[in-house]
């Protein structure tokens, strides 16, 4: 079942990597289940094989970028991992006397390294395959290949178990194929609730936030002031670093509020239980620390005259906010009006000379 839903949402998301490594963990699944068993237990050639083989795909996919499942990239991909599994079956079907010297090759027969039944080529391909897992994910963090890590080391460890012992490698290879489907889940979540530039919550979690408040709240809509300016002159990527460095500032608003990006470079803060006369000295409170602290920009191209532009080293700038706030009232009973209510006095912030707060 398992497998079906690892399948199924690979498709529905359009996640090739998802699916490839389903993939691979099914076949190893596949051969503990169903091919038949020869020389005990375990046939050392053909489990060192499929270590291989998993090994180096794993690694391969770890470094693979999502190209979607339909694209050129992802059947070139599809084609690829079909083409070993064909040559994989082949090889340990003749019993291809070249590739059983390759499985067994012994690579330093002073040490006489073993680990169970893995040859030394198969442990150093798991080395090299687990290394390069690692490498990806400090170089680019990412959850996949935090689960592609924990999944390998599962499949591995359920290979060592007793073939006979099908409840213990079942255990196990669920909790492989629920690796990368949590992973999928939660990537999925991210991507439909939290803003992608500035991890804050997008607007459809501010949406659903809205939707749960009760009979008392207070909401604060803010933007950065002439941040149009800014970009004409800074450039939209530094335009895109005050963004990220100021949502570290919203993420520690005080007073139980919550912020949220709702679009461009409007926020929204959501005090749920709160009165106005609450939420004005945090809101003011973070309006003093966005002015009094200083932007680090990275190396960025100013605008000058005309079309020409200046290299500028890394540089520190001063922005500043404004902020409208409301509470609900009997009259403005509904999120909406209130979101309404703070950005007219939003706009009052503004016409006020900006850099302050108003309700």
């Amino acid at each position: 079942m398992l497998l079906l839903i690892s399948f199924v949402m690979g498709i529905k998301f359009n996640r090739s990597l998802v699916l490839f490594s389903t993939i691979l963990f099914s076949l190893v699944y596949a051969y503990l289940f169903s091919l038949p068993q020869t020389g005990g237990p375990h046939n050392p050639v053909i489990l060192n094989s499929i270590a291989i083989f998993l090994a180096v795909n794993i690694a391969l996919i770890s470094f693979y970028s999502e190209r979607g499942i339909t694209t050129m990239t992802g059947l070139v991909r599809f084609a690829f991992i079909a083409f070993q599994i064909v040559l994989l079956i082949w090889l340990i079907k003749t019993k291809n006397p070249e590739w059983e010297h390759i499985v067994n090759w012994v690579l330093f027969p002073q040490l006489e390294v073993k680990l169970l039944f893995f040859s030394q080529i198969a442990l150093l391909c798991i080395l090299i395959s687990l290394f390069a897992v690692s490498l990806s994910y400090l170089y680019r963090v990412n959850p996949f290949r935090r689960a592609i890590i924990t999944a390998m080391i599962l499949v591995l460890y359920a290979i060592t178990f007793p073939a006979d012992d099908r409840v213990t490698i079942a255990i196990l290879f669920s909790f492989v194929l629920l690796s990368p489907l949590l992973t999928l889940v939660s990537e999925s979540y991210r991507m439909a609730y939290l803003d992608e530039l500035t991890n804050l919550p997008g607007r459809r979690a501010l949406n659903e936030t809205l939707n749960k408040l009760g009979s008392s709240y207070s909401l604060a809509m803010l933007d950065v002031d002439h941040f149009k300016k800014f970009n004409d002159t800074y450039g939209h990527d530094a335009g895109d670093d005050v963004l990220r460095l100021l949502c570290n500032r919203l993420k520690a608003v005080s007073g139980g509020g919550k912020s949220f990006r709702y679009g461009g470079e409007e926020f929204t803060v959501v005090f749920p239980g709160k009165a106005v006369s609450e939420v004005e000295a945090p809101l003011n409170r973070l309006r003093e620390t966005v002015a009094n602290n200083r932007f680090m920009l990275r190396k960025q191209e100013r605008r000058t005259t005309g079309k020409k532009k200046a290299k500028m080293n890394n540089r520190e700038v001063k922005v500043t906010i404004s902020i409208g706030y409301a509470q609900r009232t009997e009259a403005a009973n509904t999120p909406d009006k209130v979101l309404k209510l703070a950005d007219k006095a939003l706009y009052k912030a503004k016409g006020k000379g900006r850099n302050c707060i108003s309700t």
